[in-house]
């Protein structure tokens, strides 16, 4: 893996849990739990798992959008976790994100080419040095420099995410969040947009953090996936060997659920489909041990007493006392 560009350490999330008429604090949501990981220069990581897992948690941390209880996150070999207002509004640049939503994401007053140059206006860039870098995004996003008069109600929900790729990218940033960004869209337009990301990638090196809860479209972007449950990452490492060789059950039972367009090949999967029983602990009180162990076919009395680590297992890390 080439240099990293960002690199999470022991990063923590608490919400306080507040009651009554004072507001009295009676325990924590641990929606992200002491993670690690890091990201390469040009490389997609995606970040999956079930809803509730911390995973859009995290990535809002690393945006400083919301503040980490602990732990340290450096993006460029600078650690932003500590900078102040201001010193973060200057590092806003290098760091952008898309939202799942393109029409909430999107100022309904202002036109798309104002709506594009924003970042640049609020990093200072001049206005005569703006329209060319605006147009020239706008186009590389696959719409006409003409739509650029309109407004976002004007548009498909497509277009309009395009135009929010657009907005983020502008600055040329290192780093991008990719926040659930096709989950809104129709599959054909998925797979349009996917592409366009990776094009984007390709021709200007950007590192994306890929935040989903549908496997088979990270499968299409990511060259390494990062597996969350309830806070914690319990299997991280390349596509290929997440997707061929799950060590961790609780990765197993994802893949296994993602339909296959062979009807032949998914009738037969159906027979050995891994269906997760009972419901997800609540992150006000995970369960002590192993957190997937409450769901998990393979526990045993270890799995209650000891916190699995992150261990290599072939060309992955899994968190499990009895990985596949």
């Amino acid at each position: 893996m080439s240099k990293p560009l960002l690199k999470v350490t022991n990063l923590e999330k608490k919400f306080p849990i507040q009651r009554g008429l004072l507001k009295r604090t009676v325990g924590h949501i641990h929606a992200v739990d002491g993670i690690s990981f890091e990201l390469a220069e040009g490389e997609t990581l995606g970040l999956v798992g079930e809803s509730g897992c911390g995973k859009s948690t995290t990535a809002r941390l690393i945006l400083r959008l919301l503040e980490p209880t602990s732990g340290e996150i450096s993006i460029a070999g600078k650690e932003i976790s500590s900078l102040s207002r201001e010193e973060m509004r200057q590092e806003r640049r290098n760091t952008q994100i898309v939202f799942q939503d393109p029409y909430a994401s999107l100022n309904p007053r202002m036109t798309i080419r104002q709506i594009v140059a924003e970042p640049l206006i609020v990093h200072g860039m001049a206005k005569d040095d703006t329209d060319p870098r605006v147009d020239e995004m706008i186009e590389l996003c696959g719409l006409s420099r003409e739509f650029g008069n309109r407004y976002p109600h004007e548009f498909s929900g497509g277009q309009r995410q395009r135009v929010g790729i657009a907005r983020a990218l502008v600055t040329r940033p290192k780093l991008v969040v990719l926040d659930e960004p096709v989950s809104a869209l129709d599959v054909s337009v998925q797979a349009q947009i996917l592409n366009l990301l990776d094009d984007l990638r390709e021709k200007f090196g950007f590192s994306y953090l890929f935040v989903a809860h549908d496997l088979s479209v990270v499968s299409h972007i990511s060259t390494r996936v990062a597996v969350m449950y309830l806070g914690k990452i319990v299997e991280i490492g390349t596509r290929d060997e997440i997707f061929n060789h799950p060590h961790h059950p609780y990765t197993k039972a994802l893949i296994s659920a993602v339909p296959l367009a062979n009807p032949r090949q998914e009738k037969i999967r159906k027979e050995t489909r891994i269906v997760l029983t009972g419901d997800v602990p609540s992150p006000a009180n995970p369960p002590s041990g192993c957190r997937f162990r409450t769901r998990c076919w393979k526990a045993q009395d270890i799995c209650s007493t000891t916190e699995p680590a992150l261990v290599q297992i072939g060309g992955s890390q899994a968190a499990c006392h009895f990985p596949e």
